[in-house]
């Protein structure tokens, strides 16, 4: 789906945001982001069922949620942020 792929891409920009971030002292672009992202995982979980018949396509969607995971968390921390385990 290119929401999957949409979010897969987004990902990747994690590294350099956090280096320009980081490089520039403004702390704003990995809060734009996390928000991107986040808002980005809603449209996904929105539009297709994560876990369904196909078990392949189940355990690829709940690894890319996963990978959404760990970088909120990974951002959050960085910026000083706590976040719930559970919601």
């Amino acid at each position: 789906a290119p929401e999957e792929l949409t979010l897969l891409k987004f990902l990747r920009e994690f590294p350099e945001t956090v280096e320009l971030s980081a490089k520039s002292l403004e702390p704003f672009g990995v809060v734009a982001y996390l928000k991107e992202l986040a808002e980005g995982l809603h449209r996904f979980y929105d539009l297709h069922r994560v876990v369904g018949e196909d078990p392949k396509l189940t355990a690829a969607r709940l690894r890319l949620i996963e990978a959404v995971r760990i970088v909120l968390h990974t951002g959050l921390t960085l910026l000083g942020v706590s976040a719930p385990e559970k919601m």
